[in-house]
Parts: C-alpha cells; structure tokens; sequence
C-alpha cells in the first residue's frame, strides 16, 4: 500500500465517479452525510473551497470521534451494575451442587477466566465488592485485593460499591434455567 498525502480535511471524500465531496462525520445527524456536487458543469476548484470550508467548520463544532472500543461502556445485557463484573454459577462434577460467585474480567486479564471471588466463601454482598474492587485494582493478587477489601470493609466506598449491586440474591438470576447435571461431564 503506498502512502499518499492527504490533501482533504478528515472526513472529507471525493467521490470522483458520482462528481462530488462527500463530508460524513460520526456525530453528524445519526451518521447522515452533506454532499457537495461538481457535477453539470459546476467548477470543481469554488466546490472544493466550500467543502473543505465546511469540513473544517463542522470538524470543529462535532469534536472529535469517540473512542470505539467497548471498555468500560454499559450494556443493556449487564446485570450486576459494574461494567466487567458478573455473577457465575457452577455445578460441581463430584456432587452436583450448585455453586455461585462473584466473576471479574478486564482487557488483558491474565487468568482466562477471569478472577472469581465464590459467595459461599465470601458471603454474596463480600464476594461482589471484592470482585469490584480487583477490577479497581486490576490484579489477579488475591491477598492484596483481600487487603484491600479489609481497609474498606464499612465505608463509604464499600456502600458506595454495595449501592450498585442489584437487590436480588446471586441465586436469583437465573430464573428456572436447567443446568447439566453432575452426570453429563
């Protein structure tokens, strides 16, 4: 690929074989484009002015894109409140019971899996806070993020943490979903 200098303001194109100057900005009317024709005879240098004119005009008034990658965005599926914080629940293959715990992932994680703080353990309320706060952390250290948790054990960040989890047990998320039993695996 051969790099070429780029004589067009960002998100300004020409379109050589419709005849125009097309400016589409991502905040810009739900995508919408402004087209600026030279076609029929129009000058295609007075048409280029007013695009890059207007280019420039608009690039400055949208602001600049926003970052594209998921990090940290909330979405419609999350159910625990914190962005990379979810509840898991395991069947264990010896006895069948079903075990539950507080799961915590971020971009370059170095556990597959993720870092799982159990409730039975933990109890449900201990077990979120601790995953919220490996996520603040950003380890995979348990002792440091238990730590951690023990200097903010009936603050107000840990009601702060708590203020986010929903109001339903662990339990309560799954509502009549059969798991495989002890018996598949």
């Amino acid at each position: 690929m051969n790099d070429t200098i780029r004589e067009l303001p960002e998100h300004l194109t020409d379109n050589v074989s419709s005849k125009n100057y097309v400016f589409r900005h991502p905040n810009l009317f739900r995508r919408k484009s402004v087209v600026f024709s030279y076609a029929r005879g129009q000058d295609k240098e007075s048409v280029k002015k007013k695009a890059i004119s207007y280019t420039l005009k608009m690039n400055e008034a949208l602001g600049p894109i926003p970052h594209l990658s998921p990090e940290g965005r909330m979405s419609s599926r999350n159910r625990s409140g914190i962005v990379r914080v979810h509840p898991r629940r395991t069947i264990a293959w010896r006895n069948g019971l079903t075990y539950y715990s507080w799961a915590v992932h971020w971009k370059g994680c170095p556990q597959h899996g993720g870092v799982s703080w159990p409730c039975l353990t933990h109890t449900d309320e201990g077990a979120y806070v601790l995953a919220a706060v490996t996520l603040e952390m950003r380890t995979t250290s348990r002792p440091r993020v238990i730590e951690e948790y023990g200097k903010i054990v009936n603050t107000p960040k840990y009601k702060e943490i708590l203020s986010q989890r929903p109001k339903i047990p662990i339990e309560d998320y799954w509502p009549d979903q059969p798991l495989c039993d002890a018996s598949d695996h």
